[in-house]
């Protein structure tokens, strides 16, 4: 029997295939327990230098924070990812956004609001170093669907434009690649799921497959956008996981 794993949030799956296996039916629900969150709602250590991972429910994903100094006041910085379970979507585009950056677009995660989630932010000269996600005892494991969705910044700084980037037109795109290794080898290309498709701009939690990246032992994530200067994109590079439905390895013949 093959059972289904849940990663993330609480959600019920059924009769899903993949290739080289038999159709499974089993549902397996599965809900992260997560709990280590400031009165923001956003994990106590995003500013700890001294974390260089987030550990959540058998999974590893990658952290990297530091401080500096800019006229005599010290700031904090961050990327990689982020647990949450903050509920706040509101708009702030004529505040200041670098307060409110972890909240998902839709409120809380997968199973509801003030559910868990994990914010990713990618650094656009990070290249694949920056979000990566394993698991804890790196073991091997086979990614079937990602649940996937916008932050809050992200989603108005692509509506409605900001002091760094334009509002998102017909012509603009910005796309969430996931690549899968295993050792060296990179697993049969990326799958591209769209955070913003011309002005359709992603707010609800999309489930996409990823299942044609087989077996694995960590996934990648990066982000290009039409909206990119000299510097490098232009618009926020967030995104959100909400749960993610993987098998075992032993039940793929790949």
């Amino acid at each position: 029997m093959n059972l289904k794993h849940l990663f993330l949030a609480s959600v019920a799956v059924a009769a899903l295939t993949a290739c080289g296996t038999e159709d499974k039916d089993v549902e397996h629900n599965w809900t992260a327990s997560f709990s280590d969150f400031n009165s923001e709602g956003y994990w106590n250590g995003c500013y700890n230098a001294d974390a260089n991972y987030v550990d959540i429910d058998g999974f590893r994903f990658t952290h990297h924070a530091e401080s500096y100094e800019w006229e005599g006041v010290t700031y904090g910085s961050w990327y990689g990812f982020c647990p949450s379970r903050a509920t706040d979507n509101a708009d702030y585009s004529t505040g200041n956004w670098t307060e409110h950056q972890w909240s998902a677009i839709t409120g809380g995660g997968v199973a509801g609001s003030g559910t868990p989630y994990v914010v990713g932010f990618w650094k656009t000269d990070g290249g694949e170093t920056s979000c990566i996600m394993t698991r804890t005892d790196g073991a091997v494991f086979y990614p079937d669907a990602l649940y996937v969705t916008n932050t809050s910044y992200g989603y108005y700084a692509m509506k409605n434009g900001t002091a760094f980037n334009h509002a998102f037109t017909e012509a603009d795109e910005c796309i969430l690649h996931v690549a899968g290794y295993l050792g060296d080898v990179r697993k049969n290309g990326t799958v591209d799921i769209y955070l913003a498709k011309g002005t359709d701009i992603l707010d609800e939690w999309k489930k996409a497959e990823v299942s044609k990246l087989g077996n694995v032992d960590r996934l990648v994530f990066t982000i290009s956008s039409s909206d990119t200067g000299q510097w490098g994109i232009n618009n926020p590079t967030y995104f959100c996981i909400g749960a993610m439905e993987y098998n075992l390895p032993e039940t793929y013949n790949n």
